[in-house]
C-alpha cells in the first residue's frame, strides 16, 4: 500500500516522496481520466493525490504538495482500442472459470490492457480483487500477431454504482514473448504515425 515517506519543506510547498509498504517497487505518476494516479509497479497500489492528503496533518495537507516519483512512462507505449473481448476469471491457471465478463479492450499496451466489462456485478468484486485475479482475455477483431487468449492479473477493478454494469479492469500481462511486446510496441507506433 502506498503510504507518505517523509515532507520537505520548500517556502510554501512541500515536496513529498512516497514509498509502498510491499517494500520493491518503484512510484510512479500516471495520467488516468484526466487525474494524476500514484502507483506501485511491483503490487499495483494506486492513490490519488486527494487520498495521499487525507493522511496527513492538516499542517501538511493545507500546502501546495509536490510529489517525488517518477514521470508515467505509458505516455508513448499504449493506444485505444476497441476489441471485443471476453474474459475468463481464475483463482489460478488450474481453476475453473469462476466469472466469465464480456465487453470490450479499450486500451493495450505491451504490459497490459484496459477491458471495460458490460457485465459486472457488485457482489464480484471481493473476489476479484483478492482471490480470483488470473485472467484469460479472448479478443475479436486483434491484430493477427496477438495470440488468441491474452494471459495476465487482474492489477485493477473501477466502477461507479450508478454506471453498473459497466466496469473497468486493468490486466498486467503475464508471459507474453519478448517479440510479441515489441510487435505490440511496433503497431502502437504505426497507429500512432497514421492518426497524426
Amino acid at each position: 500500500m502506498l503510504k507518505i515517506a517523509s515532507y520537505s519543506l520548500q517556502g510554501q510547498n512541500v515536496r513529498v516522496k512516497l514509498k509502498c509498504s510491499c517494500g520493491a517497487g518503484k512510484v510512479f505518476a500516471v495520467s488516468d481520466e484526466n487525474k494524476t494516479v500514484y502507483y506501485c509497479t511491483r503490487c499495483r497500489s494506486r492513490k490519488t493525490l486527494d487520498q495521499l492528503k487525507r493522511e496527513a496533518s492538516s499542517y501538511w495537507r493545507k500546502r501546495n504538495w509536490i510529489i517525488a516519483c517518477e514521470p508515467d512512462q505509458r505516455a508513448h507505449s499504449r493506444i485505444h482500442v476497441q476489441y471485443p473481448a471476453q474474459m475468463k476469471v481464475r483463482a489460478s491457471p488450474a481453476d475453473l472459470a469462476r466469472f466469465v465478463f464480456h465487453g470490450q479492450c479499450r486500451v493495450l499496451s505491451a504490459s497490459g490492457a484496459l477491458i471495460v466489462v458490460d457485465d459486472f456485478q457488485e457482489s464480484c468484486f471481493q473476489e476479484v480483487t483478492t482471490t480470483h485475479r488470473h485472467a484469460e482475455i479472448a479478443l475479436e477483431r486483434r491484430p493477427e500477431f496477438l495470440p488468441p487468449i491474452l494471459v495476465g492479473k487482474i492489477v485493477a477493478v473501477r466502477y461507479r454504482p450508478d454506471t453498473l454494469p459497466q466496469c473497468n479492469i486493468g490486466v498486467a500481462f503475464v508471459g507474453l514473448s519478448a517479440d510479441i511486446q515489441g510487435r505490440i510496441r511496433e503497431y502502437i507506433e504505426k497507429q500512432r504515425a497514421t492518426s497524426t
